[in-house]
């Protein structure tokens, strides 16, 4: 996987995405100027085919229903470890 491309807001990702198409994005809920699940929504109301993971800060309990339904393919939350 490589990384092609960072943003912190909705104006730069949305226009980064409509230039490059990603593979995948990775998404947080918390931009600068609005909160990612418009970013999500901007994608699947727009019918762009890329696959979103939300990776959040955010409890999941209250958050993942939320991106999910937005249209992501699926939440983790950033303080998660990684069991073998």
């Amino acid at each position: 996987m490589m990384v092609c491309g960072k943003s912190d807001n909705y104006y730069d990702a949305t226009r980064f995405m409509k230039s490059k198409f990603p593979d995948m994005i990775t998404a947080g809920i918390t931009l600068k100027d609005v909160n990612g699940f418009e970013l999500i929504k901007y994608l699947n109301d727009g019918n762009i085919k890329i696959p979103v993971l939300v990776l959040s800060m955010h409890d999941e309990t209250i958050y993942a229903k939320r991106a999910m339904k937005a249209g992501a393919c699926d939440y983790i939350m950033k303080h998660e470890s990684y069991e073998s």
